[in-house]
């Protein structure tokens, strides 16, 4: 932060504001749209396509086609979203499906897309963090990758809450502008709307690859908020099991409770702190080095908080 005058924060909404839904719930939510999308296949096809299976069979095939469609696509051009109408027209032919045109390629992605508010729920958190940043000046701005945006989600962020905060006018939605993170552009589209230059804007997300490096590359300061089944993984991956770290450990919890002892350790508990999130860092750039070995290998963030909440204390 030293040197640094941050005015206005941005934020990614998945795991940053947001995570998944009670999964029962999630299921459900999605099984409505797969048999949404079958129920408006077989409209257009006239006919029973896969008599051997049931509904749910069909629409869990369908979602898994096109998606996958979409997970290839987006590899082809990482900075850029694909034709989603396209990706789902594709995905029907490599199904056998008569007559696709672009009508129906729509109108099956459209089905198939499942509403935030009963997929996705905010952190405890979020609001009070959110609206104590406002209260404080700061200036908030939303830059996301996700593929369905539009009217249907614009509807979805105002029945949330999130709207509160951000104004939809300023808010770079990756689906609606064609543009994915780490590109420069789609963070500079927020910014531009916001008057306000990288230098003096933070971006807060849970993505290296995306959120962290394409804040780094606009000299933004990037403050990186891991998922939390993402440290209980390099956690149990890392987990010390030498007899002499244990013996250390051991040795330290008896110092620390010996009488007249005054120091609770507190200078070696914020060691331990950097030491965890070194540790982190270097779990995930391991991970990642097959796919994106040189940015993973130079993608460092400038702060790792643990919860949004974390944001009132250093800014």
């Amino acid at each position: 932060m030293e040197g640094r005058s941050i005015r206005c924060i941005l934020f990614d909404l998945g795991s940053t504001l947001w995570t998944h839904n009670d999964q029962v719930l999630m299921l459900a939510a999605e099984k409505t749209s797969n048999r949404l999308a079958v129920s408006t296949l077989l409209q257009h096809v006239g006919y029973d396509i896969f008599p051997d299976m049931d509904m749910d069979e069909m629409g869990a095939l369908l979602r898994k086609s096109v998606e996958r469609r979409i997970r290839d696509k987006v590899r082809q051009h990482l900075a850029y979203e694909p034709d989603f109408t396209l990706a789902a027209m594709e995905a029907l032919q490599q199904l056998d499906i008569p007559g696709v045109n672009r009508k129906i390629g729509e109108a099956i992605y459209e089905a198939l897309r499942v509403r935030t508010p009963d997929s996705r729920r905010l952190f405890d958190d979020t609001h009070y963090t959110l609206s104590e940043l406002k209260a404080r000046g700061y200036i908030l701005g939303v830059v996301t990758n996700r593929h369905y945006g539009g009217v249907p989600f614009h509807e979805d962020l105002q029945t949330m809450g999130v709207l509160d905060y951000f104004d939809l006018r300023h808010m770079a939605i990756s689906a609606d502008l064609g543009i994915r993170k780490p590109h420069p552009a789609i963070f500079m589209y927020a910014l531009n709307g916001l008057h306000v230059p990288p230098e003096e804007a933070a971006m807060v997300g849970d993505s290296l690859k995306a959120d962290i490096a394409g804040a780094k590359l606009l000299d933004m300061l990037a403050i990186w908020m891991p998922k939390a089944s993402l440290r209980q993984e390099a956690q149990a991956a890392l987990i010390p099991t030498s007899s002499a770290v244990l013996l250390g450990q051991r040795a330290a919890k008896r110092v620390e409770n010996l009488p007249g002892t005054s120091s609770p350790l507190s200078s070696q508990r914020e060691k331990n702190a950097t030491l965890t999130n070194d540790a982190l860092l270097a779990y995930v750039h391991q991970r990642e080095s097959k796919a994106h070995h040189q940015l993973a290998s130079e993608t460092r963030p400038d702060v790792i908080i643990e919860h949004l909440r974390d944001l009132l204390e250093i800014l």
